[in-house]
């Protein structure tokens, strides 16, 4: 059903899931709906098509929360995972010598809002290292903790290696510690089974247009309430204040006064409609079917000669996400050359530089499965990749490649 109503996916071998998935036509059909029917503002007007509007994007909150073990009022609207780091990043208050841990792993959005706070407010940002699978030994980062640390942050699933870190873990050994925790789950949600109350995070920050199937420009971060209720919001204005006298204001309830002015009201409604879709299809049928995929494409890719792969060898620990390498190619050139032959992945340093650091290279050729894709695209892709290896230089002219001996 879901590639039926992807029309984007005919033709091609769509392997981009981790950077954005095309929305599904009936995702799409209810923001036309949106347009078409009640196109107003969100909580703005008492006739009946404006009522409608709230309640629409009201239930769309509901079915994220839903989605994620979380309640609706947990729920703050966001363009982007970078806005909803930001608004934690920005919204708590440090002071000089607090300390932040973060990761390697981590997409640079998930980086520089706190090295900019240790320029700016003179905290200490603590990096902890992978293994040579891609996976945090949590043990470095309990370590790393003192009575100075305020924030732990780190991501759920990797951009660059897919690889599953132990959220749960750290949600536990945190428990009762005075240090917040923030996870970055871009990758996961649309991917694997998320709960916020097993996770045990204060703070969770998820991406609308990846793995969820929603539109362009939706994201949502999650937190507790209390932990919502010690932001600063990003942004102040209508709907997220009140003026109540001369130079004097209220803040509006979590999370509405963190979603001031317009929101993205149709894409709302069709990022709702597109965590309801994967709710009624179920995270665990999603990932069975992203692990299986996974571990067809591991093989096939073993067996290509000359192809590195980066990250954890265990389908345990990875779900759909793969970095590697053909020898001899430098990534984007590999992308350029599989794209004239139809099939679209992701090339470069992945926004992961301390990840290409560590691994001691500038870029990654990456994969990335979803629920939609099939036998088929692995192993096209695999065949084209020997006909590459079997070259041995590319040249591209238009949209066409040629492989010259």
């Amino acid at each position: 059903m879901l590639r039926r109503n992807l029309p984007f996916l005919k033709g091609n071998v769509y392997l981009d899931s981790a950077s954005v998935s095309p929305a599904p036509s009936f995702v799409l059909g209810k923001m036309d709906v949106y347009h078409r029917q009640f196109p107003f503002n969100y909580g703005v007007g008492v006739f009946r098509k404006a009522e409608r509007c709230k309640a629409e994007v009201d239930r769309a909150r509901s079915s994220i929360a839903r989605l994620i073990g979380a309640k609706p009022e947990e729920i703050v609207f966001t363009k982007n995972t970078t806005e909803a780091i930001n608004l934690v990043a920005s919204g708590l208050k440090f002071t000089p010598g607090d300390e932040i841990i973060v990761t390697e792993l981590e997409h640079q959005s998930n980086l520089i809002p706190w090295f900019c706070l240790e320029k700016e407010k003179g905290v200490r940002v603590k990096v902890i290292e992978a293994d040579q699978n891609g996976l945090i030994d949590l043990s470095k980062v309990v370590r790393s903790l003192n009575r100075r640390t305020r924030l732990v942050t780190m991501t759920h699933v990797s951009n660059v290696l897919g690889t599953v870190q132990r959220v749960e873990e750290m949600g536990r050994i945190l428990r009762g510690s005075q240090a917040l925790f923030m996870v970055d789950g871009a990758q996961s949600v649309g991917r694997i089974p998320v709960d916020v109350a097993t996770i045990d995070c204060n703070f969770f920050a998820a991406c609308g247009r990846k793995a969820m199937l929603g539109p362009q420009g939706t994201a949502f971060l999650f937190g507790k309430s209390d932990s919502l209720e010690r932001l600063r919001p990003l942004m102040l204005g209508s709907r997220a204040a009140n003026v109540t006298r001369t130079s004097e204001y209220k803040l509006e309830p979590i999370p509405f006064r963190f979603e001031a002015g317009l929101i993205n009201t149709s894409g709302y409604i069709g990022l709702g409609t597109a965590a309801e879709y994967l709710e009624k299809l179920g995270l665990k049928t999603v990932e069975g079917r992203i692990r299986g995929l996974t571990s067809l494409l591991l093989k096939g890719l073993k067996r290509v000669e000359g192809i590195k792969i980066y990250g954890s060898p265990s389908i345990d620990r990875q779900v759909g996400i793969i970095a590697w390498n053909l020898e001899g190619y430098d990534s984007h050139e590999v992308a350029r050359a599989l794209d004239r032959m139809g099939i679209l992945v992701a090339s470069g340093a992945q926004g992961s530089p301390l990840m290409m650091k560590a691994l001691g290279i500038k870029g990654v050729v990456r994969t990335s499965i979803h629920y939609y894709n099939t036998e088929s695209d692995i192993n096209r892709l695999i065949r084209s990749l020997r006909m590459l290896k079997r070259r041995k230089r590319i040249i591209i002219s238009g949209d066409r490649y040629q492989c010259k001996e």
